[in-house]
């Protein structure tokens, strides 16, 4: 009998994660990845416990362990003097999933390596999926190239191909990405021209400022440290990244806290994406479903854009296995459809919180003095409880 076979369009962290979930579940899968080689960018991630199951579900948190780093907690502090405003201290050892702190690049190459050394994966690369016609058997995805045109055949398709993503407008959403007003520049930072203090140990630090903010932690096994800072920008530039210019960033870090801008200046260069939000899609239409940024961008003041889209691929795969082993083939439908359901409400309130920090984040005098407060009152505990609903998350399997 042969193997069910399912289309992935996109070889992102989420594309990756789906296509090793459905692998592992006997359900082949042939990953369409429109550029010519897989150098994925970015900085760093944030991997939470909510994802960090799913990776360790798929035997990953020995090479995990290797090229991460276990966050001790958070501390937020002020933008000008760098005073702490409030510190959640946390010992990752009790639990049996560290909060990850990660190079991108470091995760999607262990997803990807994964996903090679699977024979029931297969990769088309250079080529992009252009038509997708459904039918009461399964999807054909006309896809194009710089050599030429080609047909696939699947089950289903998966849309992974992030935030303009060519299979959700070609499931009839056209709403277009609306810029936020923000521009991200990122950078990595070589650790050893860092001085921290004797004994510190690696967390996430987060300084607040009005209209701007910054985030830095170690990655890379704590050869690195990747820092983000945030600053309102007049107008959009489309592409994942350009260069930036660092007087520009010197300027704007210039009322920065002294430990603030001596990490900025030893950044070797920077990379400036501008930051776009888009409404929820429709997660399923017949045979084709999206995940990740493709069905629900998330703004990354909540550090939740690859963990949310690693939970729709573990979700997604269980739902599609389930229904083929009751239904075959003419169960896909059924099993997108709840896959839809399930993860909804969930994306909508991820996306509401990192909308919401965003805002708060952002404050400026006296309004951020009624947030320093809060923070303070809430303490290390408050912040714990406060994150319980995300943090806390498995897949009902």
């Amino acid at each position: 009998m042969t193997a069910p076979h399912l289309l992935i369009a996109g070889a992102g962290i989420g594309g990756l994660t789906a296509a090793l979930s459905l692998a592992r579940r006997g359900i082949a899968a042939t990953v369409i990845e429109k550029r010519t080689g897989f150098g994925e960018t970015g900085a760093g991630l944030q991997i939470g416990p909510n994802s960090g199951r799913v990776l360790e579900a798929l035997d990953l948190a020995l090479p995990l362990k290797r090229v991460g780093v276990s966050s001790h907690g958070l501390i937020v502090r002020r933008w000008r003097d760098g005073r702490p405003i409030v510190e959640m201290p946390a010992d990752p050892a009790p639990s049996p999933t560290p909060f990850r702190l990660l190079s991108r690049i470091d995760l999607h190459t262990i997803l990807l390596d994964a996903a090679r050394a699977m024979p029931n994966i297969r990769f088309i690369v250079g080529r992009g999926v252009e038509e997708i016609r459904q039918d009461e058997a399964g999807v054909t995805a006309t896809l194009a190239g710089q050599n030429g045109g080609e047909s696939l055949r699947g089950l289903g398709l998966i849309g992974a191909d992030g935030l303009w993503s060519r299979v959700r407008s070609l499931t009839g959403d056209a709403t277009a990405p609306e810029f936020t007003g923000y521009e991200a520049w990122r950078t990595m930072v070589p650790a050893a021209a860092v001085k921290n203090p004797a004994g510190e140990k690696p967390r996430v630090t987060l300084h607040l400022g009005p209209r701007r903010h910054a985030v830095h932690y170690p990655v890379s096994s704590g050869r690195q440290v990747n820092l983000v800072v945030l600053r309102q920008a007049p107008e959009a530039r489309e592409g994942w990244s350009r260069e930036g210019d660092g007087a520009v960033l010197a300027a704007h870090l210039a009322a920065g806290s002294p430990a603030l801008r001596r990490l900025a200046c030893a950044a070797p260069g920077w990379q400036v994406w501008s930051l776009f939000d888009r409404k929820p899609a429709a997660m399923a239409q017949g045979r084709i479903a999206l995940l990740g940024d493709a069905a629900h961008p998330v703004l990354p003041f909540l550090a939740q854009g690859a963990s949310l889209a690693i939970e729709d691929a573990a979700v997604l795969a269980r739902l599609l296995a389930e229904h083929l082993a009751r239904e075959g083939a003419a169960g896909v439908p059924a099993a997108m459809a709840a896959y839809a359901a399930a993860r909804a409400r969930r994306a909508a309130r991820v996306q509401a919180a990192s909308r919401e920090n965003g805002r708060n984040f952002h404050l400026g005098w006296p309004w951020s003095v009624g947030r320093d407060l809060v923070l303070r009152r809430l303490g290390p505990e408050g912040m714990r409880s406060r994150y319980d609903w995300l943090y806390d998350w498995r897949d009902a399997a």
